[in-house]
This record gives structure tokens, sequence and C-alpha cells, in this order.
């Protein structure tokens, strides 16, 4: 799958093995990725200015912060606000007449450069998701 994130434990065999020479499609075949993967992470730590010494030194979700830093959308400011109210916009969608649409113009009145209303739906799903867990339990009969 196309973007999907490596193990730190397999970014760490990926810089050993390049502090011990070997080439990246060496490396590629070894650890079971492309070498464009290897290519990718090795020029990370290439702009970064970090020496594979002292990276292979850092616990791994160090290691993570400095390889996959996350969504910056996730940083910004009008994401905090939103988060903030996700409790309000709840408590008031079980009103009766409330509706997101009428949250959403709400939420605009005081924050105009707020997030459009596909993200403000977006971000009220994924809300509703993380409070609500659920998984899938296999039952194997005996």
């Amino acid at each position: 799958m196309a973007g999907k994130t490596k193990p730190m434990s397999k970014i760490k065999q990926l810089l050993q093995l390049h502090q011990q020479g070997k080439a990246k499609k060496e490396i590629a075949r070894i650890l079971g990725v492309s070498k464009n993967t290897v290519k990718s992470y090795l020029q990370k730590v290439e702009v970064s200015g970090y020496k594979i010494e002292d990276l292979l030194g850092l616990e791994d979700p160090v290691l993570e912060g400095k390889f996959h830093a996350g969504n910056p959308s996730y940083k910004e400011d009008r994401y905090q606000d939103i988060k903030s109210k996700m409790d309000y916009f709840f408590t008031e969608l079980k009103r009766t007449g409330v509706n997101r649409l009428t949250l959403w113009e709400e939420y605009k009145e005081v924050y105009p450069d707020g997030y459009s209303f596909s993200q403000f739906c977006y971000h009220l799903n994924q809300h509703r998701t993380a409070a609500n867990p659920s998984a899938v339990l296999h039952h194997e009969p005996v």
C-alpha cells in the first residue's frame, strides 16, 4: 500500500544497514521494502542534518517524530477552536430543530476564517468515531 509508514524497528535496521555500507538496492531486498522507500528515508536523514548514530540512539517515539511529524492541519489554531467546542456541538445536535448546518452557521459567525461546511462535518464525524470506539471480535467455536 502506497504511503504506509514503516515501523521504527525497520527504520532502525535500514539506518544500521546503510551505516554498514550496504547499497540501497541491497537494503531494500533485505528489509522487503522498495528501493524508493529506502531512498526516501535516507534523504530525510540527510536533510535533517542528524548523524545516523544519534538517530539510532533515540527511543522509538522520538525517532518517529523525526520521520513522521503528523498532519500539519491538526496543528492549526482553527482545529483547536473547533475541537474545544465539540462537546457543545454534540449536546446541541440532540436538541430538536438543530442540525449540522445551523451549528456550522453559528460556528462561522464566531470564527469567520473557520472550516468550510464539509470540513466541519468531517471533523464532527471524526470526533464522534473517536468518542465511540468499536472493534470486531473474532470468535472461534469450541
